[in-house]
């Protein structure tokens, strides 16, 4: 029985190290989705060994770390004043109907939209906004998945772009505090699928972009990935907002938060809140943003 519980210890600790090395091996993006459950699991078998106190209590006091700046990066602290408003949300090329979600949108009218998967299928729905965000730069990818941005503000004539292959849409928009690049972003799940190659591809088009920036999209990836940390510092930007979950991992039902929102933190603060799914199989996140400066 010792033997047992030593190495289902050691396998636990190996795993959650393994989660911590996104920067070497794609691999590593995959293991970090389910570091806090095994966190947990390790903090409560690690007691069950025969290993002296203090290597126990190192042990579960690690974990005990680990777990409470989740908890920390969990709270949301909301800025004193809010400049615009963006909502972020995969509304899920197969989605059926779209009322509920157009009357949610209306009702929380945001300044600015960042969305995936806008299909062929769904593209119609979207088209109902054009009243209210005259401004758009949506990039097809095959029938069923696509990116697009949608904004209530001028879009800057000249700045509207596509990723060379499906992951980006961005533009320009002039808003009343000065111009600032909204961009929309969705990538595939991380290794063994093409995560990794496909955020190779897409970051010469992140890298061009100058001034304030504010993305958000599906990544696929946890708020701690390598994933997340290379998108961001393409352009200068860092993830914002608190940890939240927006999906349920499929046949587990985990929940996880691979929903983003970055942003160049010399221009911004940025509270992030979840929202409904309305219809979707991600949250919707809600950014309140504050200008820091006049841009």
């Amino acid at each position: 029985m010792r033997v047992l519980v030593i190495g289902l210890v050691v396998a636990l600790a190996l795993l959650v190290a393994v989660g911590y090395t996104g920067a070497f091996h794609p691999a590593g993006d995959s293991f970090a989705v389910f570091r806090l459950p095994l966190v947990v699991l390790l903090a409560l078998t690690v007691i069950w060994t025969p290993w002296s106190r203090r290597i126990r209590w190192a042990i579960s006091g690690l974990c005990l770390i680990i777990l409470g700046q989740a908890a920390w990066n969990g709270v949301e602290r909301h800025p004193s004043s809010t400049d615009l408003t963006l909502l972020q949300h995969n509304i899920l090329f197969k989605r059926q109907g779209g009322e509920d979600w157009l009357g949610y949108v209306a009702a929380v009218n945001p300044d600015v939209l960042t969305l995936q998967e806008v299909s062929v299928a769904n593209l119609t729905l979207v088209d109902q906004l054009s009243e209210s965000y005259p401004y758009r730069q949506h990039c097809p990818f095959r029938s069923h998945l696509g990116e697009t941005v949608l904004s209530r503000y001028p879009k800057i004539e000249g700045t509207g772009f596509c990723s060379t292959r499906d992951g980006l849409a961005g533009m320009r928009v002039e808003t009343p505090k000065g111009p600032v690049w909204i961009v929309s972003l969705h990538v595939s799940w991380p290794w063994p699928y093409g995560q990794a190659p496909q955020i190779t591809q897409i970051l010469p088009h992140l890298e061009k972009l100058d001034g304030p920036v504010i993305l958000a999209g599906d990544f696929n990836a946890v708020a701690w990935s390598h994933a997340v940390d290379r998108v961001g510092r393409a352009f200068g930007g860092t993830r914002m907002g608190a940890w939240v979950n927006t999906f349920d991992l499929p046949k587990i039902g985990l929940p996880v938060g691979i929903d983003h929102v970055l942003a160049t933190p010399e221009h911004f603060a940025v509270s992030v809140t979840a929202q409904p799914r309305l219809g979707s199989d991600h949250k919707g996140l809600l950014a309140r943003v504050t200008f820091l400066d006049d841009n």
